[in-house]
């Protein structure tokens, strides 16, 4: 119920609603850059894989040579050869 008080309020005061309700966003440029902003933080990194947690579940990306190019408290970027991504 709170959650859907507070989707409401970001309508109505045309508010992010990632920022407002803790949402992922995640963008991908072409298959060699993954940009994921509001993680939970690396469950798991691999030169053939990385699971992020979210407040939605897990996202997995996939490839090869993937190289963790930033992370930060908000914003985690990936580079390398993407072929992938899913939510778990």
């Amino acid at each position: 119920m709170f959650e859907s008080l507070k989707r409401r309020l970001a309508e109505a005061l045309e508010l992010p609603k990632e920022i407002v309700l803790d949402l992922p966003v995640v963008t991908v440029i072409g298959n060699e850059e993954a940009f994921l902003a509001n993680h939970k933080g690396v469950l798991e990194y691999a030169t053939h894989g990385v699971r992020i947690k979210t407040t939605l579940g897990e996202f997995k990306i996939v490839g090869s040579d993937l190289v963790l190019k930033e992370i930060n408290a908000e914003n985690i970027v990936i580079i390398g050869k993407i072929e992938g991504v899913t939510l778990c």
